[in-house]
């Protein structure tokens, strides 16, 4: 039968089937919130990362430990030292630079050292070291070579082209020239120090003396016959040297001392020089 509707109860209807069971809803997912899948990803991703650099570390550290124990064992330590280019310096200077490092790991070299005691021998010109593992040092000297000497009060002053003393003797030189000057630090000098460097070794060992006032006045004595050679300036030297020779070859056929004149050497001038004392025996 069907039941009258109530007043106030428009639309409303009641179950008839008991009481309603309560069911849990469950809360709707946040976009935000991490899946458990990617977590996990991650977290292992995470894993491998950190173990690949542990791994690598620890293989650079026992690289490391390896290396440092090799250079510093006496597998690498400095027993021998070699000397090359050497000529009038005396080996054990130059061995002696270094000769208090002998024992010690190659990696420790003190070259600081070695090298402001080689620099302080006045005829190294220049040097090089070089290692040469298990045990050696090389040590490369090129000298400082002599153009000639100065007098000095009672002494010689042997010097290079440079300028440098490298010697001191009481004794005059031989096989080197006398340069006449006063300074090694003028042009008067650099033009003669020039002069000779381009003359040919033979040439060179049969200058007497050269003298120069200016760049443009150098002139030297030959030894022996004592041909004096008007050289002018530096200039042209190789020149000079070709028509000098020519030259040489016809006062040497006239039996007396010349001066020979290749500051120009288009035009060469030879004139008996006044002293005449002797003749070259034919």
């Amino acid at each position: 039968m069907k039941r009258p509707d109530l007043p106030g109860a428009i639309g409303t209807t009641r179950s008839v089937r008991g009481p309603s069971r309560l069911r849990p809803v469950a809360e709707p997912a946040s976009r935000f919130a991490p899946r458990d899948s990617d977590e996990r990803r991650f977290t292992a991703g995470r894993r491998r990362r950190r173990r690949a650099w542990l791994t690598g570390g620890g293989a650079l550290v026992a690289v490391a430990l390896v290396v440092t124990g090799i250079v510093m064992s006496p597998l690498l330590t400095l027993t021998d030292i070699v000397v090359k280019g050497r000529d009038s310096v005396p080996e054990r200077i130059i061995i002696g630079a270094a000769s208090d490092q002998v024992g010690d790991p190659l990696v420790a070299l003190n070259f600081d050292a070695i090298h402001k005691r080689l620099s302080s021998v006045a005829r190294i010109q220049s040097f090089t070291t070089e290692i040469q593992p298990p045990h050696t040092l090389v040590i490369r000297v090129v000298e400082r070579q002599a153009i000639g000497f100065m007098a000095v009060e009672s002494d010689w002053e042997v010097i290079d082209a440079a300028g440098v003393v490298i010697d001191t003797v009481s004794v005059t030189p031989a096989g080197i020239p006398e340069l006449l000057g006063e300074s090694t630090t003028d042009i008067a000098f650099s033009a003669m120090a020039e002069t000779l460097v381009s003359l040919p070794s033979s040439v060179r060992a049969k200058v007497a003396s050269i003298s120069a006032q200016t760049r443009d006045s150098v002139r030297f004595t030959l030894r022996g016959v004592g041909h004096e050679i008007v050289w002018g300036s530096p200039d042209n030297s190789a020149v000079k040297i070709v028509v000098m020779d020519r030259a040489l070859r016809v006062a040497d056929r006239s039996n007396g001392v010349f001066e020979i004149d290749v500051s120009a050497p288009d035009n060469i001038v030879l004139q008996p020089l006044r002293q005449i004392t002797t003749r070259r025996p034919r």
